[in-house]
């Protein structure tokens, strides 16, 4: 169905990809894993001439024996959706915010007039008929990643491309999301073509595997031989980052006794209108401690944090700092927060586009009016958060660093006030697994070096076994069961812990053999 012969792209001088060859057929999985800037995408995004303008493309594309390159502009059009389709990365930023769900998905049958019903895609997506009138921001996102795959169906293709299709999910929706698409490729003889950085999704998924590094493709072949015997260093050390629960060569907190408590949360209740989004909850976080709180999307964790925060007043209960009980508002509140920072998810969001890595980490020492030895407390700040030399780093654009860098610099924004707790939301949700590594083992050498304590929120459990000295589960708004990381996650007393341990995927076999 594709077959790709000496692909080559050029971005201007720069060569992304460098020589490919690769081969799908009907009825088969084939991953792509490799590391954020290894090429995977510019390959997708090859088959149906979807790069910019600007870039060189060499080689041949044959998608069912035509080669895409020298195809017309109708031919390609014709081609597109009809007989290969994508699901792009980010379901929540791909999707048009202002119209419903089920417009989006008929568009394409409309464009090439193809037959067919909306309400029995979104059945095939297991998602209920009357979705189809829901915005996107009414829908969770597991709910819309599963729009894209109905959008990617719609006018029956024979190829789908799924770029990262599962990033950012929790474990649960992300096991629900790949099992759909294992049982589609086998419904609809479909070819797969799925692309992460993430090699545990392909493992689950793929019975093909190609690792990418640099441009070239460095090994491919089952994915259960390349999985367990990799032949080059860059699948070992693939291999190697991935966190295995239960495997303490992955496990790089130390054990240590239990600290005085520097946050205690107590009884808190959160509503919002009639929903209550968190129930009564109890958690503390020592000095120098890092707690992970896990569960799924819509758990409550992310509405604790900003509790916690002051973002939100709680309906009841209390959160204690440091002794004192968190101020609602006032000259008191700004004063709390500055020994209170809060890391955000996605880097890309959280930065302005148009401030320099200066101006993003001076921001908090202007805002609580800390101008004095403001280029100082900056380049520390910066080369704390290992962006060295800082030189280098503080007159750039966020578009001008990679994820990794752009999570430091976001980091470093809060070091400079010189914090006591950090509140990491997801951190290194979006990242690929060596640069997680580094931006994990950051965090554990602040800990280390300045003793700060940090509440991690996050739905990855082997990132809490790799970092976190406890680990509390939260469940429709409930704290229900918390204790040593090792306790929780090795022997768990509750059934919805043992449901999240169940749905991490694993580097195995495939599910589909």
């Amino acid at each position: 169905m594709l077959e790709l012969r000496n692909l080559t792209v050029h971005y201007g001088q720069k060569r992304v990809v460098d020589d490919v060859d690769l081969a799908l057929a009907p009825g088969r999985t084939l991953g792509l894993a490799g590391e954020s800037g290894s090429g995977k995408s510019t390959v997708a995004m090859s088959v149906l001439r979807l790069l910019p303008r600007t870039a060189r493309v060499d080689g041949q594309v044959l998608l069912d024996g035509e080669d895409v390159r020298t195809m017309s502009w109708g031919r390609l059009r014709a081609v597109r959706w009809a007989s290969a389709s994508v699901v792009f990365q980010g379901a929540m930023h791909a999707l048009n915010p202002v119209r419903r769900v089920g417009e989006q998905i008929a568009e394409p049958m409309r464009l090439h007039g193809t037959p067919g019903s909306v309400a029995e895609l979104l059945e095939q997506v297991e998602l209920p008929r009357h979705k189809a009138r829901a915005y996107p921001h009414e829908l969770s996102g597991g709910q819309k990643q599963r729009v894209m795959i109905a959008m990617a169906l719609a006018c029956g293709p024979r190829l789908v491309i799924a770029d990262e299709p599962t990033t950012a999910l929790d474990v649960v929706v992300q096991a629900q999301v790949l099992a759909l698409m294992t049982r589609l490729v086998a419904e609809r003889d479909l070819a797969l073509l799925m692309i992460s950085h993430d090699l545990s999704v392909l493992a689950q998924t793929c019975e093909d595997l190609a690792v990418m590094q640099h441009g070239r493709l460095v090994e491919r072949g089952r994915t259960r031989e390349v999985v367990a015997n990799p032949r080059h260093p860059h699948t070992a050390a693939l291999t190697a980052a991935f966190p295995v629960i239960g495997d303490r060569r992955h496990r790089w907190a130390e054990p240590r006794p239990a600290p005085e408590p520097l946050l205690r949360v107590r009884d808190l209740v959160v509503d919002y209108g009639r929903t209550r989004a968190v129930d009564g909850v109890d958690l503390t976080v020592g000095h120098g401690e890092v707690v992970a709180l896990v569960g799924q999307s819509g758990s409550g964790k992310t509405t604790l944090a900003r509790t916690i925060m002051g973002l939100r007043r709680p309906s009841s209960g209390r959160v204690i700092f440091d002794g004192a009980e968190v101020p609602r508002g006032g000259r008191a509140l700004k004063a709390f927060r500055r020994q209170v920072q809060l890391v955000l998810q996605d880097p890309s969001s959280a930065l302005n586009p148009r401030h320099t890595v200066f101006e993003a980490v001076a921001e908090g020492l202007r805002v609580h009016g800390l101008r004095e030895d403001e280029e100082a407390l900056v380049t520390a700040a910066v080369e704390r958060a290992e962006l060295r030399p800082a030189s280098l780093y503080l007159r750039s654009l966020p578009h001008e660093l990679s994820g990794g860098q752009q999570q430091r610099v976001v980091i470093a924004g809060a070091l400079v006030l010189r914090p006591r707790l950090l509140v990491a939301d997801e951190p290194v949700a979006s990242l690929d697994a060596s640069v997680r590594g580094e931006v994990v083992a950051l965090l554990l050498r602040l800990r280390r070096e300045l003793g700060l304590a940090s509440l991690l929120i996050t739905h990855d459990l082997g990132l809490a076994w790799q970092i976190a000295d406890r680990v509390a589960v939260m469940h429709q708004g409930n704290i229900v069961e918390q204790g040593p990381a090792e306790e929780v996650l090795l022997t768990p007393a509750h059934d919805y812990t043992r449901a999240l341990l169940a749905a991490v995927p694993v580097l195995g076999p495939p599910a589909t053999g």
